[in-house]
Order: C-alpha cells, then structure tokens, then sequence
C-alpha cells in the first residue's frame, strides 16, 4: 500500500507548531531560536505565517534543544 501525498510531506517536514508541542515552548521562543541561528533557516510560506524544517536537517538541533530544557527543568535522566 503506497502512502498518501500528505503522509510523504509529513515525513519530510516539520512545522513550527510540532515543534512548539514536542519542546513545550512558545512559537516566539522558536521564532527567536530561528533569528539567533538556533535552528537552521526554515521554508517560509505564507510570508513568515508559516515555518517548516526539513525533519533531516533540524532534528540534531531539536535533540540537543530537548536535553538542555530536560536539564534547565529539573528532568534530566540519571
């Protein structure tokens, strides 16, 4: 069975707002982890109303990024 356009997008890409519920982080805080060269430089759609990421590419940065908001809340693994 062949998946569907949406699920091969879903696959490649990732929205600002995934990524605002995995972290548990304010769209803002993306918005300036993007301008402060946190992340690396998304598709812009919609004149900036929305962000995507090649999964590929920022998923280094979203794992780094989940192990320091683990450390600075207190979460960290022992």
């Amino acid at each position: 069975m062949s998946i569907s356009a949406q699920e091969r997008f879903d696959n490649i890409y990732i929205s600002s707002r995934e990524i605002v519920e995995r972290l548990e982080v304010s769209r803002p805080t993306i918005s300036q982890a993007r301008k402060r060269g946190l992340l690396p430089d998304p598709v812009v759609i919609n004149d900036t109303l929305i962000y995507l990421w090649e999964r590929s590419s920022v998923e280094p940065y979203l794992v780094s990024w989940e192990m320091m908001l683990r450390v600075r809340r207190g979460q960290e693994k022992t």
